[in-house]
């Protein structure tokens, strides 16, 4: 038994933000986490912070990010809104804290790149939640890849019920994960078209086109009165076809035979946050944190999905 004057020292972090993602993925996967302390909630809503701290049974919350910097913290996990990233994480990096940041970084690529040299500049680990680069059979399906060169790629994300206003809000607040796939696949592209429609003032359905490096092409499609919640993505490579059904099966297909894997998971919120890449995201930021080693997703990698993301946009 170890008594409380050996145990082993735990890393302080603070959490900014208490809302939806941090209650569904990392609170509970945090305070469970070993090795890592949770010394303080940060909210701009005092009753927020104070409700997360009592849910979670935490010691300390603060409206004030100067007051984080009191307690020593090593690495912060920011989950607030898009629209205060740019600063917090600014304030982090200066002050010599490494950041995990739910997408997206910020909400223009200038300022993505702006913090990536920052973090560069600092010595910080900047890491980026594209949670999808991480998750099982996405992995698997560009380890199957190999390297063979993409003459198709489809990615698909589908909604039940339109409530984006417009296209940029619904690219950059949720449609930059497949953004994000696309680049993650296929290296830099190049945007060809973009069409969407709108109905009653909100997004209803939209597709872009690009280009590949070799020549292939590539289209990112969205619906937003589907019967079902949906992500998926197909790939037809040389003598190779392959088909994610996030976050449930992955198909291999040869033209002789074919693999099937992962059909025995299951495919909504709950049952495994190691399925859909948080937990490889967060192991692979602690990891980052002791090895100083640069995150598959880190800044610089934000800002070129942000970069393509603005590209794709009708009238850029």
């Amino acid at each position: 038994m170890i008594n409380k004057s050996e145990a082993v020292p735990r890393t302080p972090i603070a959490i900014l933000g208490s809302g939806s993602i941090a209650q569904k993925a990392y609170f509970p996967l945090l305070t469970a986490w070993e090795g890592i302390e949770i010394a303080a909630i940060y909210s701009r809503n005092a009753q927020h912070a104070m409700n997360a701290c009592a849910r979670w049974n935490l010691p300390y919350w603060s409206t004030s990010i100067d007051d984080l910097f009191k307690l020593n913290i090593k690495a912060a996990f920011v989950l607030t809104s898009k629209e205060s990233h740019y600063s917090l994480i600014q304030t982090l990096l200066e002050g010599g804290v490494d950041v995990f940041v739910e997408k997206p970084l910020t909400t223009t690529s200038q300022q993505a790149l702006e913090l990536a040299e920052l973090a560069q500049k600092k010595k910080r680990i900047l890491m980026v939640g594209f949670n999808r680069r991480y998750a099982l059979l996405y992995r698997q399906a560009k380890q199957k890849l190999d390297g063979k060169e993409i003459q198709l790629i489809v990615i698909q994300k589908h909604r039940t019920t339109p409530h984006y206003p417009n296209l940029t809000e619904f690219y950059l607040e949720d449609y930059i994960h497949q953004i994000d796939l696309l680049r993650y696949f296929c290296g830099e592209v190049e945007p060809l078209q973009t069409s969407f429609q709108m109905r009653d003032q909100t997004l209803h359905s939209c597709i872009s086109t690009v280009l590949l490096p070799n020549g292939g092409l590539g289209t990112l499609l969205s619906a937003h009165t589907a019967g079902i919640w949906q992500e998926s993505v197909s790939i037809h490579a040389d003598n190779l076809s392959i088909h994610v059904d996030a976050f449930r099966n992955l198909w291999v297909r040869y033209a002789e035979h074919e693999e099937l894997f992962g059909s025995d998971r299951a495919g909504n919120w709950t049952p495994d946050l190691r399925e859909r890449g948080f937990i490889p995201e967060i192991e692979h930021f602690f990891h980052c944190i002791e090895t100083r080693a640069e995150p598959e997703s880190n800044g610089l990698e934000a800002a070129k999905t942000q970069q393509l993301l603005e590209k794709l946009l009708p009238g850029s």
